[in-house]
């Protein structure tokens, strides 16, 4: 009786202390530097370290091209290889999906016969924070991230005199995902799109995407596996692309992949989230948002080490559930029907209820009270729409 008296004392006060600073989000000591994303991604921790926003439909991390349990993430922090950096990614799940969109720089074309194209790379050289990656692979070639909502943005660095290419691999997969059908389509010299279907956790896995770069491309080689042709489209269960361009002269070359969950049109206008080709400053946005995110609960410690223990989890606490409907509320069922959610109304997916209904779901409506409301409205659409309330 008294135990339980005890615990409600101090549960009230940690909450008040939680409400009390939601509001102080200026004059306070910044909260992000704390943070560290390499947490939890080596051992059983099923973390990946890439670039997001908070609930973020893109996750723009890198995979080792590694298969096994402790890949769930595409991502483990014993590996020294990349095989690509993709836009989805799953976090502590004791499942393995997802990865989609995958992209690879390299320098020079890439041969077909090569079954899975990997680059080493050393955790020296490799960069993580709250919105943000970056490594240096071992060929030279520096690659870095950020993200919108819906949009990530990737700036690469090639070497002086090397052949710039972008490398797309809808055919990369790992653990229970497999590719059932996918396209790429050149749009113009600067723009192509696609899509990706697969199979694995969930039977209906659709991802549509545009990407966009800021200097044209010189050709476009796609392939299905097989034979490669500089053509404007194919479809196929593992096409690649490369785009290829003159040499840079040691410029930065951007690019930005967009994300939607309903059709390819919808993902062209999503490249709209980042208006032009200013790294720093939609790295500065992403930070921002997890700034006000981590400002939501402030200690007072004089332990530094305690202070990236705690922000490091809660930042964890902020990459799933993810967005998952457009800009307009449209998106994708689970009966490969495009439904949309009420007005101003977002759906969200990758909720893993039998993990989180413990402790990160009674958090949630703390830290996340308007959110926690979509979340909940998207679980009873989905019962509207199937008969059952999600499991996972």
């Amino acid at each position: 009786m008294w135990l339980k008296i005890a615990y409600t004392i101090v549960f009230k006060r940690i909450l008040w202390g939680v409400l009390l600073a939601l509001p102080l989000l200026a004059k306070t000591q910044q909260l992000i530097k704390y943070v560290n994303p390499f947490i939890g991604t080596g051992g059983h921790g099923h973390t990946y370290p890439g670039a997001t926003v908070p609930f973020g439909m893109v996750q723009l991390s890198p995979d080792n091209g590694t298969q096994g349990w402790d890949w769930c993430s595409g991502y483990n922090y014993s590996d020294s290889m990349i095989a690509g950096f993709s836009h989805t990614h799953l976090s502590g799940t004791g499942i393995g999906d997802w990865c989609d969109i995958s992209v690879m720089p390299a320098n020079g074309l890439v041969s077909d016969t090569i079954a899975l194209y990997r680059e080493k790379f050393f955790h020296t050289n490799e960069k993580a924070s709250p919105g943000y990656y970056a490594v240096t692979l071992n060929n030279g070639i520096t690659a870095a991230f950020t993200t919108t909502e819906r949009c990530g943005l990737h700036q690469y660095n090639f070497p002086k005199g090397s052949t710039p290419v972008i490398r797309f691999n809808l055919g990369f997969a790992i653990n229970w995902d497999t590719p059932t059908e996918t396209f790429i389509q050149r749009v113009n010299d600067s723009t192509i799109m696609g899509f990706r279907y697969s199979k694995g956790w969930a039977n209906v896995q659709r991802v549509y995407f545009a990407a966009r770069t800021s200097v044209p491309f010189n050709k476009l080689y796609l392939s299905d596996g097989k034979d490669t042709v500089n053509g404007v489209s194919l479809i196929g269960r593992g096409v690649k692309a490369q785009l290829v361009f003159a040499d840079l002269k040691g410029e930065p070359l951007l690019m930005k992949v967009a994300l939607s969950s309903t059709n390819m049109r919808k993902a062209l206008m999503a490249l709209d989230e980042i208006k032009d080709w200013n790294f720093d400053a939609v790295k500065k946005q992403a930070e921002n948002k997890w700034e006000k995110e981590l400002q939501k609960i402030r200690i007072t410690s004089g332990d530094e080490q305690a202070k990236k223990i705690f922000y490091s989890a809660l930042y964890h606490t902020c990459l799933a559930p993810v967005l998952y409907s457009d800009a307009d509320g449209e998106y994708t069922n689970a009966r490969a029907q495009i439904k949309k959610m009420p007005a101003g109304q977002q759906r969200y997916t990758e909720y893993s209820l039998w993990d989180t209904f413990r402790a990160l779901d009674p958090l949630f409506t703390v830290t996340q009270p308007e959110r926690i409301k979509d979340f909940i409205n998207t679980m009873l659409v989905f019962y509207k729409e199937n008969g059952l309330l999600p499991v996972w």
